[in-house]
């Protein structure tokens, strides 16, 4: 079989690599500086230096087994009659200070060179040169070694044995993965209605590589419906690789659901979740250094002995099964699941793995070799998670506490960062004569941004330099704070503002990302074949307007598989909520809530645009309802806490259970609270976001460049998170509830026109008496069809 063909770097990386992870040891010059310094060394070294010399060849393994190693040697010169290749590496490190193990991988890089110059020539004998170039100080480092041809071949049969097996492997993996997914059913009896539907759509956007913006209510199923058409295209050669991207932990556990499902139908794949670094870190406190870290130290001479374990035993590899093998084999769990992505179908993670320009998987899109598909869930979310990606925050606070953590010996630091804190002290100065606490432009802090790349620079250094400095902890996460910034000014253009925030916290600067469509976009055209899909996805062209899906995409609406007589929508015409007429309606608010959960013994929720407004509501209600067991949405919740407040919905309850929650937080949507465990939820309030001065800026742009600044900025977002929070009340087919909408905005043409198509038989109570009617309706029609 031929294997096609394998770079020099990534062979000798995968088989070769061995030392510790050190979060320390990342390099922040980009690929163009690189070749820039390359070129300049290749220049001076003279006209009889040869550049860039493309190498390649084709090598027999066992069972006439072929693979094409290829690459390009950096320079190849002849010195003293012998001939030599030059391996040119860049960092900001210091040469002593870099890991034995680093040297020693670039002169593997090199040594394969060297085989195959010398194999092309008949060559006995060739010398390796290793030219290190440290950027800050613009120091050379050479040093030479000697291999004969016999050392050179012993060393290339090593590598090609080593490498075969993992080829091997993964040709016979691929073999049964596409046998298996060829012959995939699906993996229920039968589908819901608008299921086929769907998965048709979805299987016919992706065999033709285009993108679809889906609308699927609650309850139609659209995780099963996208991932089985998308595993069968890809069962027919049509992608290499399958991306499912989601904003929430609970929705990662969904799509493992259904992966476990269509595995028990006889789909053979391997799939990976990933976990964020800081949730699945052993350590009580994350330190990504050999020296606080056992997971760490040592981690790639342990790496491949864990993948070959890991990928012989398991196929669904979620986060229990990767802690399970990283105790085992002493792995960093984080760095170990995406090791294993390599090798893996299926990899469900969160948004940031495509979408995040400074945290995307680089091993994966940096240059696609293999064609991906995407499917993006609850996609309405990343309208927002998108602008907080393209966007970057310095904060004056955090620099100057790392200055005054810094010993007075570190004197070229502390310059940089003095240099850095003026910047901030000339704002702040600016803002007192002007009399402002918030500005914004359009213009790049230049003159800030060329002095954090010299801090970035010389921070490099200092890291290596001084592992156990008492600053350590502070000034790496202002290094990664300030490698972020200078990233998301490399993007900036005129979807951008620079905003500028004077207060006692501080002074902030940030790069404020309004519209991050085309980035958004340029990511999605990665993949061959995209599905973005969420319950509440509407107007479709607003979404496919925010999220990049360009003038190509396709559009896909499915109508509610639930008969609308289980589900009640009121809207209480009489009650007005905006923020001056809060506190008069305070009585009006608390009593329909009061109404909604006297109407019927059962669980309940209601929402509220903020904390305050929930407050205000909570303590009138309690003054007036105590017999009525409540339970209140803390601000700051873990996971264990959010996981007590759903236990206490439970099915058949015994007595009337009332939560307060807010619109857009963690129990308003993606939770599933299936038959009697919700029967009832309330929303008050048409879910404007607060006014601050970033919507402003969003409102201004959209106004400028759409005609519709109220509507992007404020209207479509705060209509989705009522549409989500309502959504928590029908989950299947034998649900049955009620939705009470309060605020009289809701019965105006600007919102109806927003209504999914299930929410056009809603009801208007025009007083408390038509609302109780109403309720009272809704339960004797249920009680009788039971």
């Amino acid at each position: 079989m031929d294997y096609g063909r394998v770079s020099v770097r990534k062979i000798v990386e995968f088989v070769l690599r061995r030392g510790d992870i050190d979060s320390r040891h990342t390099s922040n010059h980009t690929a163009l500086e690189g070749a820039r310094i390359h070129r300049k060394l290749q220049k001076a070294a003279g006209e009889a230096y040869q550049k860039e010399v493309s190498l390649k060849r084709q090598f027999t393994l066992e069972n006439e087994d072929t693979l094409t190693i290829e690459g390009r040697a950096d320079g190849i010169f002849t010195k003293d009659e012998q001939v030599v290749i030059d391996e040119i590496k860049t960092s900001e490190v210091y040469f002593e200070n870099l890991p034995e193990s680093q040297v020693e991988l670039f002169y593997f890089q090199g040594m394969v060179y060297a085989y195959l110059y010398a194999l092309e020539e008949d060559i006995s004998e060739i010398g390796v040169q290793l030219t290190y170039y440290q950027t800050t100080e613009e120091l050379i480092t050479r040093n030479q070694r000697q291999f004969t041809m016999e050392e050179l071949t012993a060393f290339m049969n090593h590598l090609l044995e080593e490498y075969h097996k993992w080829l091997v492997f993964q040709g016979d993996w691929r073999r049964v993965r596409n046998t298996s997914l060829t012959k995939l059913t699906f993996p229920y009896e039968e589908f819901r209605k608008g299921q086929r539907e769907l998965a048709a759509a979805a299987y016919k956007t992706l065999k033709t590589s285009r993108r679809l913006f889906v609308e699927a209510p609650t309850g139609t199923g659209k995780t099963i419906s996208t991932l089985f058409p998308a595993l069968k295209a890809m069962g027919e050669e049509s992608a290499d690789r399958l991306f499912y991207l989601t904003a929430k932990t609970i929705t990662r556990q969904v799509a493992e659901d259904a992966l476990a499902a269509l595995g028990k139908t006889g789909g053979e794949v391997k799939s990976v979740t990933l976990t964020a670094k800081d949730k699945i870190c052993f350590l009580t406190e994350r330190n990504c250094t050999p020296e606080h870290c056992p997971y760490a130290a040592g981690y790639y001479d342990r790496i491949n002995e864990g993948l070959w374990d890991l990928l012989h035993h398991e196929n669904q590899i979620t986060r229990s099964v990767i802690e399970a093998y990283s105790e085992k084999h002493q792995l960093c769990p984080f760095e170990f699941s995406l090791d294993v992505s390599l090798f893996c179908d299926v990899i469900v993670g969160d948004y940031n793995y495509l979408f995040d320009p400074t945290v995307y998987l680089r091993r994966f899109f940096e240059d696609p070799k293999e064609d991906y598909f995407f499917l993006v869930d609850e996609a309405h979310n990343l309208v927002s998670r998108s602008r907080e990606m393209y966007s970057a925050t310095l904060n004056q606070r955090t620099g100057a506490t790392f200055e005054q953590q810094l010993g007075k010996e570190h004197k070229a630091l502390r310059r940089l960062l003095r240099k850095i804190d003026n910047h901030f002290a000339l704002l702040e100065e600016q803002a007192q004569t002007e009399k402002w606490q918030f500005k914004h432009q359009k213009l790049l802090p230049e003159a800030l941004i060329n002095q954090l790349y010299r801090f970035a620079e010389k921070m490099k250094e200092w890291l290596a330099a001084n592992p156990s400095d008492p600053g350590e902890a502070t000034g790496l996460s202002y290094y990664f704070e300030v490698l972020h910034f200078l990233k998301i000014s490399e993007l900036y253009d005129d979807h951008f503002e620079t905003t500028i925030e004077v207060g006692y916290q501080g002074t902030k600067i940030k790069l404020f990302c309004i519209a991050p469509a085309p980035f958004l976009e340029g990511m999605l055209e990665k993949g061959k074949g995209a599905l973005l899909f969420s319950a509440s996805f509407s107007p479709l062209d607003y979404y496919q307007d925010v999220l990049g899906g360009g003038g190509e995409a396709l559009r896909y609406k499915l109508p509610s598989p639930f008969p609308p007589t289980r589900q009640k929508i009121i809207l209480a015409n009489y009650i007005q909520t905006t923020y001056q007429q809060r506190q008069s309606s305070l009585p009006e608010v608390v009593n329909a809530v009061y109404e909604m959960v006297k109407a019927k013994q059962g669980n309940y929720l209601v929402f509220f645009p903020s904390y305050q407004y929930l407050d205000e509501v909570v303590a009138l209600f309690h003054d007036l309802h105590p017999e009525v067991t409540t339970l209140i949405q803390d601000t700051q919740m873990n996971e264990t806490e959010r996981e007590q407040f759903l236990a206490r919905f439970k099915e058949n309850p015994q007595a009337t259970l009332l939560g307060f929650c807010v619109l857009g937080g963690i129990f308003s949507e993606g939770i599933d609270l299936k038959g009697s465990r919700l029967i009832g939820t309330a929303v008050v309030g048409v879910g404007l976001p607060q006014m601050n001065h970033e919507q402003e800026l969003i409102k201004e742009y959209f106004q400028e460049t759409r005609k519709q600044g109220f509507e992007y900025a404020y209207q479509l977002p705060g209509m989705n998170k009522v549409l989500q929070a309502a959504g928590r009340v029908i989950r299947d087919a034998t649900d049955y509830g009620v939705v009470l909408l309060l605020d009289q905005r809701f019965n105006t043409p600007r919102y109806r026109k927003l209504f999914p198509a299930h929410w056009q038989h809603a009801r208007i109570a025009y007083n408390p008496q038509r609302l109780q009617t109403e309720l009272q309706t809704f339960w004797q029609q249920q009680k009788a069809a039971d």
